[in-house]
């Protein structure tokens, strides 16, 4: 198997929320559980594309409901899962070698006679919830759960399509699995951390030709120009598919994309960088020449905040703990005032790089060795600058690891 599922964790999860099994709709969920994608049908992002049983019982396998163009992806990637299809709009044969001597159109008849459809079968126009809940329920009864509690990831099944799995799976209760879901996810496995590493590494390779090259008179989207291209000259000989996402504030106050960048100017660079799916998050600060005492005043304020920060984020104390002292920290350095919802947030597989558990005032999630968190310090002041200080740290017994290499000090740009 190639998903991230920890089985013991997992139903050690289960078993605290009274849970008999998890069943997974979300894309995301599906690929973190199986190692393969969704495929097309996850796309249209609707409950019933496929679906992950992840029992609480150890002895069972994942049992996985695909469309049926996916089926033998997931068959060969996940041998030991219980993998039934459903049919989607896509059709699609496979040649019986041993007829190569017979006309084509009779060879692709022949191949979907062998692959058993019954007479009157016909495509859906995308795919059918009902027509995927069979499998799922044939699944549930191979592994006697016919009748059982099941917690799906309820946080991305719409409400339609919940109200009718109620009606499809009348003898299971239905509950809420998306809180079971998001405290396995938050301890990651050692593939996952790699992955959010690389995206590191590549993200501040990115930065680096972006400081390098960087000249006053580039707009916004030069400068973001430059990250990318680093970030594809270091990936150029991975594997897994990378994509970035920029969030780059140039000036001291909101100006057009068009405008460009002038001496004094700040700049904060906020960069996602993905690669195979999982979103790693980190954010640097530049001005075009030397900053001005305000800027630098400003920045070392974040600095101060983040040391203060980070010496909380160690396990077993709690999310809100480190957002009482990053608080308390800007509090003594003068801004007694200020208030930020969150100081940092979790990292994955998700449709953004931010996701539970936040590092919030109310949170009472405790810190655990494994999990991947992003910590930061945003101080946004119009008129002066929009700096976020942002590392990603892997959170290990002894306390938290930094993935960055780069120094988290002002740097110049010219």
């Amino acid at each position: 198997m190639t998903g991230f599922v920890d089985r013991q964790r997992a139903a050690r999860l289960m078993r605290e929320a009274g849970i008999d099994a998890l069943v997974l709709c979300a894309p995301e969920a599906f690929h973190y559980a199986t190692g393969v994608s969704m495929g097309p049908a996850g796309l249209f992002r609707r409950a019933g594309a496929g679906f992950v049983v992840v029992p609480a019982g150890e002895d069972l396998p994942l049992g996985v409901v695909a469309a049926d163009f996916n089926v033998a992806q997931l068959q060969h990637t996940a041998p030991d899962a219980l993998v039934l299809g459903h049919p989607i709009w896509i059709e699609t044969a496979t040649l019986d070698p041993s007829l190569s001597g017979q006309a084509l159109p009779d060879r692709i008849e022949a191949a979907f006679k062998a692959s058993g459809r019954q007479s009157g079968f016909s495509r859906p126009p995308t795919f059918d919830l009902a027509r995927s809940v069979d499998p799922l329920k044939k699944i549930l009864g191979e592994f006697r759960l016919g009748r059982a509690r099941l917690g799906f990831d309820l946080d991305f099944v719409p409400a339609a399509d919940f109200a009718a799995m109620q009606v499809l799976l009348p003898d299971c209760a239905m509950v809420d699995g998306s809180p079971v879901l998001n405290r396995l996810r938050a301890v990651k496995s050692q593939g996952e951390i790699e992955l959010l590493r690389q995206g590191i590494m590549l993200s501040e390779a990115g930065l680096d030709r972006l400081q390098a090259d960087a000249t006053v008179g580039m707009r916004q989207a030069d400068l973001t120009a430059l990250y990318r291209r680093g970030v594809a000259e270091a990936a150029a000989a991975l594997s897994q598919p990378v994509a970035t996402a920029e969030y780059v504030t140039l000036g001291a106050r909101a100006r057009s994309a068009h405008d460009k960048a002038m001496p004094g100017d700040p700049l904060k660079c906020d960069m996602v960088c993905i690669v195979g799916g999982y979103a790693s998050d980190m954010s640097r600060n530049f001005t075009f020449g030397p900053p001005s005492a305000d800027q630098a005043a400003l920045h070392a304020m974040a600095e101060r905040a983040f040391e203060d920060g980070l010496a909380a984020l160690v396990p077993g104390n709690s999310l809100g703990h480190v957002h009482s002292i990053a608080t308390q920290s800007l509090a003594r350095q003068g801004l007694r005032s200020f208030s930020r919802g969150h100081f940092g947030h979790g990292v994955g597989q998700s449709v953004f790089s931010e996701q539970w558990p936040f590092i919030a005032a109310d949170s009472d999630v405790l810190i655990e060795a494994g999990m991947v968190l992003a910590f930061e310090i945003p101080l946004y002041i119009d008129g002066l600058a929009s700096f976020n200080l942002e590392d990603q740290f892997l959170i290990t017994p002894h306390g938290p690891v930094a993935m960055n290499r780069l120094p988290r000090r002002l740097e110049r740009i010219g």
